[in-house]
Order: structure tokens, then C-alpha cells, then sequence
């Protein structure tokens, strides 16, 4: 029988549990962070999983250490709010030639919109944060990220 030990990749990240450098934000300097739920965002696994291993959230969005510098790219970079790129999703399985084993898949890949909302899951923002973000009158996008983040992390 053959093991699956390889650990190369994006594989490799979503074993040893990392966030591609996504780190908290310092309490120290903005204060007691909003308390959560889950370990991964009471969010579908298939979805985080993606998140987590996406080139964009381990190299643009790890850069990123400060709220002002979080919402001036969110801004800048979210046009959609849908979870999945479109037409990158499917419910079919791909056939033939070990498909999976070439890195063919139909898992879809995450929007930016779905990216930064784990990005803000990762900075551990404050209450005065969520309103900021929820009272938005910079972007749509903010105020939706803002509710999503509310109901997918506030405590029930």
C-alpha cells in the first residue's frame, strides 16, 4: 500500500495547520480582540481549507499587519461576494488519467472577498473594529464582509 507523506506545497500547509503568516493584531496597541467562535470560522472545510492554501491570502494578504492597511486593500481589491471565482466550481468529479493526482480539481477557487474575511478572521478584530466595518460608508463590500464576519464567528 502506498503512504501519502508527501509534504510539498500547499499540501504541506494545510497539514501543519499555518496561515501563511496571517498573524493577530498586536492587543496591546488596539485593544481586547472580539471574542469568537470555532477554529475555522464555523466555515465549510472546503471552503477554508482553499482559503488557507491560496496563493493570494499566503502572499499579498500575509504582508498586511495593520487595520488601515486591511481595509485600504479590501477597497482596492473586492469586486464580488459570492464564495467561489465563477465557473471555477463544480458539484461533477473530473475523469480520466488520475486527474486528482495532476492537480485537477472541481473544488473552485475562493474570491477575494471570501479571502480577507479569513484575513479578518486571523487579525482578531476588536468590537470598534466590526462597527467600523459594519457602519462602513467607504465600500459596500466592508458592510457585507463586516455581517459576514458576524455571522459566521459570533457566538450563538
Amino acid at each position: 500500500m502506498v503512504k501519502n507523506n508527501y509534504k510539498s506545497g500547499r499540501v504541506a500547509t494545510l497539514m501543519d495547520g499555518s496561515f501563511g503568516g496571517n498573524e493577530a493584531q498586536d492587543p496591546t496597541v488596539v485593544g481586547e480582540p472580539y471574542k469568537v467562535e470555532g477554529q475555522n470560522m464555523n466555515m465549510n472545510m472546503l471552503i477554508f481549507n482553499n482559503i488557507r492554501a491560496d496563493m493570494y491570502f499566503r502572499e499579498e494578504l500575509s504582508h498586511i499587519k495593520t487595520w488601515e492597511g486591511f481595509l485600504e486593500k479590501t477597497v482596492k481589491e473586492v469586486r464580488e461576494c459570492t464564495p467561489w471565482i465563477t465557473g471555477t466550481h463544480t458539484v461533477t468529479t473530473k475523469k480520466g488519467m488520475c486527474s486528482g493526482t495532476r492537480g485537477v480539481g472541481t473544488q473552485g477557487r475562493p474570491t477575494r472577498m471570501w479571502t480577507h474575511l479569513v484575513k479578518l478572521w486571523t487579525m482578531k478584530p476588536t468590537e470598534r473594529q466590526l462597527e467600523q466595518l459594519v457602519e462602513s460608508k467607504q465600500s459596500p463590500y466592508l458592510r457585507v464582509m463586516g455581517f459576514l464576519y458576524l455571522r459566521y464567528c459570533a457566538p450563538r
